[in-house]
């Protein structure tokens, strides 16, 4: 059972290629239903870049947040800002579903997760500049400081405090407010801070929202890392995968101590993190922080050790590297491997939402007993020794387990419990 101490889940929203809403995005995962194609983007001076990606849905911020906050939100052109509208949505989404009031709302917390805070729109006005055309450049003046000043209030809103008051704006949140950026493991790190929040007895209730748009720009970086698929596929821990895909994503989880509501779909059990500091883009191979941690929730989440987790969902990311990296890690960590799945194959890797946004797809498995197959995996890679599922299989699942080994060096695991 849940101790009395615990933090619960109330309530959660989900933005993927499979579908706007938790539910839609797990049924697009239960169906095995992908969508996965090309997205064009148009420079300024006309010429065009494909790239592969698994794109969601359009959003309407007019859908998430009152009219009020919207026309104020207009102004700011955050309307036209993918980022910010999915992490509106899948926030409203939670609260809605959490069943928060107005008055819930005024001491709420907020956590934000995101990967990169204001640099697409900056990026986007640089690359997308009708001046190309004209001079074969985006800037208009000669002289540096006026280039600067071209593009000052872009460049002055990288900064990520200007989205903690835009969110909390739209979405009428009054409380403590934080955001983050851990890379891959950024959703896991938002809700570890949120749970800490709760257990401190900061907040009575938190939302944690995380979101990425698959951005030509992110494309291109992990492209030149060597880390994207040159085929455009996804295939986690499969013998042929070469690389991984962006996808478009975004989550929320609502966060509340179990004294104080009756709700809850299931429990944060717990969470451990560390920091490697061998390599910005390349794991340790030797420092083992990524089994360490999941040893550190395996013995202090109130769990009975290695035997009692019923399912993994490691990053699987499709890349060579990476993915035998974790495979070893994960073989340290238990004495005998869990069954292991990956989402990346149905949804693409949405960076900086992945974590979180996984983690809402694990508690539909545990909700509704099915393990679905790591799609992409075909062909397991028999060097990896991991008991990756290829089909869907039912299962009672009590206790799951999300981990992340990110760039930057953040390595994360977080369980989640049955109430």
């Amino acid at each position: 059972m849940v101790s009395k101490q615990s933090v619960v889940i109330t309530g959660t929203g989900a933005i993927s290629s499979g579908g706007i809403g938790s539910a839609a995005v797990w049924d697009s995962v239960r169906s095995q239903r992908v969508v996965h194609g090309e997205r064009i983007y148009r420079m300024g001076d006309g010429s065009q870049r494909p790239y592969p990606v698994y794109p969601a849905p359009a959003l309407d911020l007019r859908d998430w947040v009152p009219l009020r906050e919207y026309e104020w939100l207009e102004e700011q052109g955050l309307h036209e800002d993918p980022d910010f509208v999915m992490l509106c949505a899948v926030a409203s989404m939670a609260m809605d579903e959490a069943g928060w009031t107005e008055t819930d709302k005024e001491t709420a917390a907020l956590v934000i997760g995101h990967e990169n805070l204001g640099v697409n729109r900056l990026i986007d006005r640089i690359l997308t500049s009708p001046r190309y055309a004209d001079s074969g450049s985006p800037f208009q003046s000669s002289d540096p400081e006026g280039a600067f000043q071209e593009y000052s209030d872009p460049f002055y809103k990288l900064q990520s405090f200007p989205y903690l008051f835009y969110l909390s704006k739209a979405l009428r949140i009054r409380g403590f407010t934080l955001a983050i950026n851990n890379a891959c493991a950024t959703g896991l790190y938002g809700l570890e801070a949120g749970s800490q929040l709760i257990r401190s007895g900061k907040a009575d209730r938190v939302v944690v929202t995380c979101a990425d748009y698959a951005h030509l720009t992110e494309h291109l970086w992990l492209a030149g890392k060597r880390f994207g698929s040159p085929l455009g596929r996804l295939k986690p821990f499969d013998r042929d995968r070469d690389g991984s895909v962006l996808g478009d994503g975004a989550a929320a989880m609502t966060l509340e101590s179990s004294k104080r509501t009756t709700r809850g779909m299931a429990a944060y059990a717990g969470g451990a993190f560390g920091q490697d500091t061998w390599h910005l883009t390349l794991p340790d191979v030797v420092s083992h922080t990524y089994s360490n941690v999941i040893s550190q929730v395996l013995h202090t989440a109130s769990t009975r050790g290695a035997k009692a987790i019923d399912l993994v969902v490691p990053h699987g990311s499709g890349n060579v590297l990476w993915d035998r990296f974790e495979a070893v890690e994960l073989q340290r960590a238990f004495p005998q491997v869990p069954p292991i799945t990956a989402f990346k194959g149905y949804v693409g890797h949405t960076l900086g939402a992945n974590a979180i946004l996984e983690s809402v797809l694990l508690l539909h498995c545990m909700k509704d007993g099915i393990i679905p197959p790591a799609v992409g995996c075909d062909r397991p890679d028999e060097g990896l020794e991991l008991p990756v599922v290829t089909a869907a299989r039912e299962s009672r699942l009590k206790r799951v387990m999300k981990t992340v080994p990110a760039y930057g060096g953040f390595m994360a695991a977080a369980m989640f419990e049955q109430i």
